[in-house]
């Protein structure tokens, strides 16, 4: 961008100025000098000359005369000073701001709960950029936008992790917003849920790559949470608070729970109070995502791009495009992962006219569930305008 075009325009009582005004006398004498040089040279064989004095040192100084030396150096002299008289009247701008995956934060956080500072440790999380969220429309005031929140769903015969990118309350940055969310807020997908209650409270602390999070009472009264739910729910609150940090660009490698203040058995099934860190993906997570698109979201129609990520067998990954009614509109397969257990993202498009549909994207389970509790599964409703 020229920053020239936004120059506010004179006034008719400003004082006009010329830059440069002051160096039109050096001008006319460099310009007589170079004329004068000019005309006094006779072309003529230099080739022997010029090899020898290129072998030859000339110290300056040594009663040599150093005409084009002084002339050089009044050139350079004017050009600086020209170029400082032409940027001292141009406009102030500001640093150019990274383009990134960081939640745009609206309104004044709480002043009260602040972040945790950046420290070493990182934490790897899938796909952390909000790319399904529509990132032209601004969040409204007090909000925060690309949080990532996880959730629990269940598939392939257990309970698993999946995740949303969410526009929430600005609780007092990312991590806050993130955890508040994911007690308080209800799944944008109606296929998963969570455990946890509405907390009232929760403070953060850094302990060099720990984070401690401190919940209220509350956020654990619920009842009839079995020891299975309540283990992946332990890893819902750690997969949240991390992902979270690494896009607030304070990435840490673990995360203790504490209730009021001390340790202890949530729901009665699970204790809190040591460091966790995430546990392998292939164990915890659903083996199948849809990335986008997500959750009750509006498209132009045309051609639509459909994105995943997970493992499966032999990297293949099955899909179905049906209408709300349950008519099926396209199917196929498409390539993602590594085959051998490795997480990766894939793609497909198709052509849609308006109306209502449903994504599924599935697993390959050649053993028909004989083995590992059957096909990872996941749907999106999306409308198609």
């Amino acid at each position: 961008m020229n920053l020239d075009d936004h120059r506010p325009p004179n006034r008719p009582d400003d004082p006009t100025v010329e830059i440069g005004s002051g160096l039109r006398e050096l001008e006319t004498q460099l310009r007589t000098t170079l004329v004068e040089d000019a005309a006094s040279i006779r072309p003529g064989e230099r080739l022997s000359a010029i090899l020898a004095e290129a072998h030859t040192v000339t110290v300056p100084g040594a009663g040599t005369p150093r005409r084009w030396l002084v002339l050089a150096a009044a050139a350079a002299v004017a050009v600086v000073a020209a170029g400082t008289l032409w940027l001292s009247g141009r406009p102030t701008g500001l640093s150019p701001v990274p383009a990134g995956t960081a939640p745009t934060s609206q309104g004044s956080p709480s002043p009260s709960t602040p972040a945790p500072s950046a420290t070493s440790g990182t934490v790897t999380d899938p796909g952390t950029s909000a790319s399904t969220t529509d990132v032209s429309t601004p969040a409204p005031s007090g909000t925060i936008k690309g949080v990532p929140v996880y959730w629990i769903g269940e598939t392939g015969g257990a309970p698993r992790l999946f995740r949303e990118f969410r526009t929430v309350p600005d609780e007092g940055g990312p991590i806050l917003s993130a955890l508040y969310a994911m007690t308080r807020e209800k799944p944008l997908d109606p296929d998963y849920f969570t455990p946890w209650a509405p907390a009232s409270r929760i403070t953060l602390d850094r302990e060099g790559d720990n984070l401690v999070v401190d919940l209220s009472a509350d956020a654990v009264s619920g009842s009839g949470v079995g020891s299975e739910v309540a283990e992946r729910a332990v890893q819902q609150l750690v997969h949240t608070a991390t992902a979270a940090a690494q896009v607030a660009s304070t990435p840490v490698r673990t995360v203790t729970i504490l209730v009021d203040g001390r340790p202890a058995d949530a729901w009665g099934v699970v204790r809190l109070g040591e460091p966790t860190a995430r546990a392998p993906q292939v164990e915890v997570q659903s083996h199948v995502w849809v990335l986008a698109p997500s959750e009750g979201q509006e498209l132009k129609a045309g051609r639509v791009t459909f994105r995943g990520y997970g493992t499966s067998f032999e990297a293949n990954f099955l899909w179905r495009i049906a209408t709300t009614d349950g008519t099926v509109v396209a199917e196929g397969n498409a390539m993602g992962g590594t085959g051998t257990g490795g997480f990766g993202e894939f793609e497909f498009k198709r052509t849609l006219p308006a109306g209502d549909y449903v994504v599924t994207l599935s697993t390959d389970d050649p053993s028909g569930g004989a083995e590992g509790g059957g096909a990872h599964v996941d749907t999106k409703t999306f409308t198609v305008r």
